[in-house]
């Protein structure tokens, strides 16, 4: 329920991040809104961002006609003049399927972050 790639562009994390504006690496008529909440449309997959960390993390979901919808995570790294380029893209909702409730229920909850005594 999950693919993992990674690969090597020959630019900077900075510029990478710029070609996100215009991802015609998706298709032709793709569009994605580079803020939390921000469309994105590829052909007939739409979604929307989950999460931006300017110019290392982007995180949306997008499906497509009668598809469940999956999550896709894209993380950069520099390596001198390079950036690595790592994507997952994850099933969570067939994971809830095939699982059942019993699995979401035995995870662990969100945990809060300790207090730094004054």
């Amino acid at each position: 329920m999950e693919f993992e790639k990674e690969i090597r562009l020959p630019a900077g994390a900075e510029e990478v991040w710029r070609s996100l504006s215009e991802p015609e690496w998706l298709g032709d008529d793709a569009h994605i809104e580079l803020r939390p909440d921000g469309e994105v449309r590829a052909g007939d997959r739409t979604g929307f961002v989950e999460d931006v960390e300017e110019p290392r993390r982007l995180v949306f979901w997008w499906s497509g006609p009668d598809e469940d919808a999956t999550r896709v995570e894209l993380d950069f790294e520099d390596d001198g003049d390079e950036t690595i380029v790592r994507v997952i893209e994850s099933a969570p909702m067939a994971m809830l399927d095939l699982f059942g409730v019993e699995y979401v229920q035995a995870a662990p909850g969100p945990r809060q972050p300790e207090l730094l005594a004054a």
